[in-house]
């Protein structure tokens, strides 16, 4: 999301799952199960909702969703943190009513290496 997709944002959830992976054999502690660190595939998945602010910030959105592009975002944080890298927009959704605001829903998952940012 760009700075100016992120105007109108009124809700952003940040999800973070990693895939464990699995190492235990007979030799294992208490036959407990025994994970390999650092290892495995890590995806990161957004949804964010809010109000679009303009024609051409909708149009740029739906050709991507369309495309299934995988592009490069940066998803700023209320706080001022940031978290940047490629994303791909796996949902789009915009409704609005006659002379009214244009809303949107969207979702984007992580294709690539990612950079997080504090402030």
């Amino acid at each position: 999301m760009t700075t100016s997709a992120r105007t109108g944002r009124t809700l952003l959830v940040f999800t973070i799952q990693g895939a464990a992976v699995d190492v235990t054999d007979k030799s294992s502690p208490g036959q407990f199960r025994e994970l390999l660190a650092s290892a495995g595939a890590v995806n990161v998945s957004i949804s964010a909702k809010g109000v679009l602010s303009g024609s051409t910030q909708s149009q740029t959105l739906v050709s991507r969703a369309l495309n299934r592009s995988v592009d490069t975002y940066t998803i700023a944080f209320d706080n001022g943190d940031t978290l940047s890298g490629p994303f791909q927009i796996v949902q789009f959704e915009a409704a609005g009513s006659y002379n009214d605001e244009q809303t949107y829903q969207i979702g984007f998952e992580s294709g690539g290496s990612l950079g997080f940012t504090t402030v």
